[in-house]
């Protein structure tokens, strides 16, 4: 039977049709599967790339801890494995960079060879740091088996005074020509952090965003340690007198009776030091100096300084003696100021009488240290015991003042030579130290760090240079100006001849912005002593010279609470005028207040805020910094401040029942300088 035409063409169309249908599922099914093998692949590399940066990571955290123990040759194998296996990853991440087009986890995915290239530069920058640390192994005559040995009881331990002089000063000489290195190294690190911290604002996937966050921690402490290496190999051969003879002056800052800088010095002495190795360390009363230089005919008493007012007045000090010259809050200028009086008055005597003092006619650097300090060396090193006593963390504060005080009438020594136990005590320390074996200096470095931030150390050089990277290390005591648009807080207390009764006083600092009864804000500061002892042969009546520092440009509005004098010689109890002035690039109020035994005390000063302070409460981002006096223990701090307008942000947070209201409030221990940020 014929078939016409339409009917042909009908079943033609049906024909193509199933084609058409035939070809589209195998393309389905093509496109399905190359999607799938894509997937897999996609799967696969990203697992691959996970689980060889995790192996890296874990061979970087071996690297640390051995390269901290000093098993520099291990950590290079570690490091070695490190890079490896970064190597390894990278040849996956290649591929996923074509996942970019993915939702939510594309972009996450194509930045992983980002991640990788950082943790290369890190393995790049510890393996500098590594080939430094053995060369100066090597240079110590030491190994790595040394500190196997060690630690497994077969071998004697190293110390400092075991190596010779030449080590010592080829040591010092590799770790100078390092200094550049580690600095370069810490900015790589410093780069590396800011990659990863944007790697992390974009990364989704929860694994990756593990590994990165673990990846920023443990750079965050590396770079850390290279920085805080970095500052030791500048610092250090200057101080220890490379390739020349160091003379450093030696503060001992008795906070017990503090002073602006520290602590009264009762003590002082001249370090001597070459290559390394000290030469000398010759100490001795403070009043040695002073009064031989009183003593000296043909010194005019015009031509004497005169003392700060207050210690004229408080302090029945006329003139201004090397005892006192630690004035300013600011370490380095009182440092200055206790060079040039050391050199005014020690030139001053003949020959004779100059070999009777700690001398020298230069001075490289000044080392000051309060007994809070010598007594975390003493808890580090142990007990010491000298002249038949023995001096522990727990007493050489008391024990020693009793000494030079009153316990040498006893023993048949004469007072000129009351003080030469310090000396001893110092011998025995240094002694103990450079005794340490080389492994447990790390140790010595912490507690040293832990108390420049606290503020029981303190440091300064002569050149300018070291001194910049002292004050960039935040170890110079240094008061620094606040920023022009910042609000700021110092308290510093001068202890004038009320012995030694500054550790039977507790203190608490209250800063407040408040409104007047005009409607205007204005800073109320208020120091609260109570003098918890009682009159015995170290503690009496507490009578200080308060001075407060606050941005420049704060006009007083009053005091309440400062005296003319203590009650012996102002028993009505009449008010003392304020002192206005400035220094540091800031204003500073000073008062004079007098505590009894078992009483308590308050002065306050109130104060115009400074137009930067307020402009900064309208701009609604109001910074206050608080600092730490020299040398102060560690007082209670509050704060309630009222912007007028509600507090958005704080760091530090308040407590969560203190959130919803235009003030801002904490409270907290002023144990080292404290910044807060407040968004309005």
């Amino acid at each position: 039977m014929p078939h016409t035409r339409s009917f042909l063409e009908q079943s033609s169309r049906r024909t193509h049709a199933i084609r058409r249908k035939i070809s589209l599922r195998k393309i389905f099914v093509w496109v399905c599967a190359v999607v799938l093998i894509y997937g897999v692949i996609l799967v696969f590399a990203s697992l691959q790339v996970y689980a060889h940066t995790t192996d890296a990571m874990s061979a970087l955290t071996r690297a640390k801890s051995e390269g901290t123990a000093l098993h520099f040759e291990t950590a290079d194998q570690s490091l070695v494995e490190a890079e490896r296996a970064f190597k390894q990853a990278k040849r996956f991440s290649p591929f996923l960079k074509t996942a970019v087009f993915l939702p939510f986890v594309g972009s996450s995915l194509s930045e992983s060879d980002a991640l990788l290239t950082a943790g290369l530069d890190v393995v790049t920058s510890l393996q500098s740091v590594s080939e430094i640390g053995q060369s100066v192994l090597r240079l110590s005559g030491l190994n790595e088996q040394y500190f196997q040995d060690v630690q497994s009881g077969t071998q004697p331990r190293v110390s400092f005074s075991d190596l010779s002089p030449q080590t010592k000063q080829l040591v010092l000489s590799r770790l100078e020509a390092s200094s550049n290195q580690f600095s370069l190294l810490s900015s790589r690190l410093s780069l590396v952090q800011d990659e990863l911290d944007l790697l992390s604002q974009k990364t989704s996937i929860g694994s990756f965003a593990s590994v990165i966050t673990s990846a920023k921690e443990d750079l965050a402490q590396t770079q850390s340690t290279i920085a805080r290496v970095s500052l030791f190999t500048d610092l250090v051969p200057a101080f220890a007198g490379l390739g020349k003879t160091a003379h450093h002056l030696m503060l001992f800052l008795n906070n017990t009776e503090l002073r602006p800088a520290g602590g009264f010095v009762g003590n002082f002495g001249i370090a001597t030091v070459t290559n390394g190795s000290i030469d000398s360390i010759k100490t001795s009363d403070v009043y040695a100096l002073d009064r031989l230089a009183e003593a000296q005919p043909g010194t005019s008493l015009e031509a004497k300084e005169r003392a700060p007012f207050a210690l004229q007045k408080y302090n029945a000090t006329p003139y201004w003696y090397f005892r006192d010259a630690n004035w300013s809050p600011d370490f380095s200028s009182s440092a200055q100021k206790m060079i040039a009086k050391y050199k005014e008055e020690s030139s001053m005597l003949p020959p004779a009488l100059r070999s009777t003092i700690p001398y020298t006619d230069s001075i490289d650097g000044v080392i000051a240290f309060t007994p809070t300090f010598a007594a975390r060396i003493l808890h580090l090193v142990g007990p010491i015991t000298v002249s038949g006593q023995t001096f522990t963390s727990e007493n050489i504060t008391d024990k020693l003042e009793y000494q030079v005080e009153y316990g040498y009438v006893g023993q048949g020594i004469p007072e000129a030579q009351r003080k030469e136990v310090i000396g001893q005590l110092v011998d025995a320390v240094v002694e103990k130290m450079t005794d340490m074996p080389l492994s447990e200096w790390a140790s010595v470095l912490m507690l040293m760090e832990d108390a420049f931030r606290t503020k029981q150390f303190f440091v300064y050089h002569t050149n300018t240079d070291v001194e910049k990277v002292l004050v960039r290390a935040g170890w110079s005591g240094n008061i620094v100006a606040p920023p022009l648009a910042s609000d700021v807080q110092l308290v510093v207390d001068a202890n004038l001849a009320s012995l030694k009764t500054d550790p039977a006083v507790d203190r608490t600092i209250r800063y407040e912005i408040v409104k007047d009864a005009n409607g205007n804000r204005i800073g109320r500061t208020s120091i609260t002593y109570h003098h918890t002892g009682t009159f015995d042969w170290k503690t009496s009546r507490y009578r200080t010279y308060t001075r407060l520092y606050v941005p420049l440009g704060s006009e007083l509005v009053r005091v309440t609470g400062s005296l003319k004098n203590d009650k012996t010689q102002n028993p009505n109890g009449d008010s003392g005028a304020p002192d206005v002035s400035s220094e540091l690039g800031m204003t500073v109020f000073g008062a004079f207040i007098a505590i009894e035994p078992g009483a308590t005390g308050t002065l306050t000063f109130e104060y115009k805020l400074a137009d930067s302070v307020r402009a900064a409460i309208a701009s609604r981002a109001y910074t206050l910094s608080v600092r730490k006096q020299a040398g102060a223990q560690n007082h209670a701090l509050t704060l309630d401040l009222d912007f007028g307008k509600n507090v958005l942000r704080a760091s530090p947070s308040e407590e969560a029942k203190e959130w919803g209201d235009t003030h801002y409030r904490a409270t907290t221990i002023l144990d080292q300088d404290k910044e807060f940020q407040i968004g309005l």
